[in-house]
């Protein structure tokens, strides 16, 4: 249920104040450019909500102000630690991996379909994100608090890098079947000049 609460956070977080500042700012961008792309609007809105579901995963809910007095450093730096929990809780911990990796499979996603990235720049923007949310995690949203509110495993950053890569090839091997972003991008810009 945890998840869910916090996907219904980040969905909260979209609503009242992302959503919002991207639609403004694309009404600005419209205004400026005399053009509006459709599916521009909607998959950068769509990126947008997904990371706002992250954030709320990853950082929410805060602490109390209690729990904040009595925050430490917490690690974990042992890789492969989570089969150990699928050992001592099999269904809990087995979810625990699943969610990890499923997390930033839509990123990956984005970054192949969007940018066109390759599998490399696709791991390292992946470990990126990934790492920036374990620093996060580890400095108390980045020092905010004086310690870990959330725990720092480096089991997150391989999943994490994982799911990246598996929505990079999921993206691979449904091209075929969807439009090409950059050759539809290209011919509405092509119109767009010609009018």
């Amino acid at each position: 249920m945890i998840w869910i609460n916090s996907i219904m956070d980040g969905a909260g977080l979209f609503v009242k104040y992302v959503g919002p500042a991207f639609v403004i700012l694309e009404l600005v961008k419209m205004m400026i450019t005399k053009k509006f792309r459709v599916a521009d609007f909607l998959l950068w809105g769509a990126f947008l909500f997904y990371l706002c579901c992250v954030f709320a995963l990853v950082f929410l809910p805060l602490p109390s102000v209690e729990e904040a007095l009595h925050l430490t450093r917490q690690v974990e730096l042992m890789p492969l630690h989570c089969l150990t929990d699928v050992a001592k809780k099999p269904v809990r911990g087995t979810l625990l991996i699943v969610f990890n990796v499923l997390m930033t499979v839509p990123f990956g996603m984005f970054l192949r379909y969007y940018f066109g990235m390759d599998a490399k720049r696709v791991l390292l923007y992946s470990l990126a994100l990934t790492t920036l949310i374990e620093f996060g995690q580890f400095s108390g949203l980045f020092f905010l608090f004086k310690g870990s509110y959330r725990l720092f495993e480096i089991d997150d950053l391989i999943l994490n890098t994982l799911g990246g890569m598996l929505g990079y090839l999921m993206t691979c091997k449904a091209e075929k079947w969807i439009p090409a972003w950059r050759k539809s991008y290209a011919s509405v810009k092509l119109v767009a000049a010609k009018a």
